[in-house]
């Protein structure tokens, strides 16, 4: 008689990890494509080390590069009049300092290329007691050189990212998408999109889909585009998120929703179907503006 067939091993259980200084609890499995790497809330930022995460008491935030090994930092103040990024080895902790912009004007939120050799920031100056952008900062990591780009009528409340393929910087427009060449001439716009939503990178594993937050007309609160045609592919149905920390997959989307009194953040596939939780927040963290960064393992 033949052998019964070995039953196939059942998938690990996410194991679950308290994030130091908050009370947010992540749920995290080797097998997954992404990890939280690094958090802010408040004036507080953590970044993932191989002893676990640690308070970066000298950066407002710190973003690691697509496969790890290192990470971009945005200093908490000016140096010699300068806004800066730090070139941080993971392993070492060993910094290199970058010029980016002249004082009164920062550079902030920072976006890898998905080849880790540049990232992107945006730049904004302060009118009244709000802060508008201007343009964008690309840095280029091996070169460790930054150069500032004044963009002519972009949208005030625009954020910098880049496109799929490495080349483009994208950010919203009129209530749509607009590529930029890095030197920030305008190279297409998807008018009536809606603009990108939230996440390291708003575009699909396979470059693809872009993710932005359906136009008001719609019922639904996220929609996929196609990229090149600009044709909407899908309307996510059933779920109201309260930001989006960008895609996990080719299907799934990491979406913040309420849970009960808290949150939590779920992955979503594009039908609306809730298919596993990510993370616990407290309502006390998410009111203190958490964000976690996912990043490729």
């Amino acid at each position: 008689m033949a052998p019964p067939a070995a039953q196939a091993a059942a998938p690990a259980a996410p194991a679950a990890i308290v994030l130091p200084g908050t009370r947010v609890t992540a749920r995290e499995n080797p097998a997954d494509p992404f990890a939280v790497t690094s958090y802010t809330f408040g004036t507080s930022t953590y970044v993932r080390g191989s002893a676990g995460f640690s308070k970066q008491a000298s950066y407002k935030e710190i973003t690691v590069a697509p496969k790890g090994g290192r990470a971009l930092a945005v200093p908490t103040s000016y140096r010699d009049g300068y806004d800066s990024v730090i070139l941080v080895d993971l392993a070492t902790a060993k910094g290199t300092r970058i010029r980016t912009v002249r004082k009164p004007v920062v550079a902030q939120y920072v976006h890898w290329t998905r080849d880790a050799k540049k990232a992107v920031l945006t730049v904004e100056r302060q009118s009244g007691t709000s802060w508008e952008t201007v343009g964008f900062v690309v840095v280029d990591v091996a070169a460790k050189t930054a150069r500032t780009v004044i963009v002519a009528g972009v949208a005030k409340a625009a954020k910098f990212r880049w496109s799929p393929d490495n080349t483009d910087v994208i950010a919203e427009y009129q209530g749509g998408t607009r590529f930029y060449r890095q030197t920030g001439e305008v190279r297409r716009t998807l008018a009536k999109t809606g603009r990108p939503a939230g996440g390291e990178d708003v575009f699909s594993p396979s470059g693809r889909g872009l993710m932005t937050w359906c136009p008001a007309t719609y019922t639904e609160h996220v929609c996929v585009w196609d990229r090149v045609s600009g044709k909407l592919t899908a309307k996510v149905p059933g779920v109201r998120p309260k930001t989006i920390w960008g895609w996990w997959d080719e299907k799934h989307i990491i979406a913040v929703v309420p849970n009960g009194s808290a949150y939590r953040a779920v992955l979503v596939d594009l039908k609306g179907k809730v298919v596993r939780a990510l993370a616990d927040i407290s309502a006390a963290d998410w009111n203190n503006k958490l964000y976690l960064s996912y990043t490729r393992r």
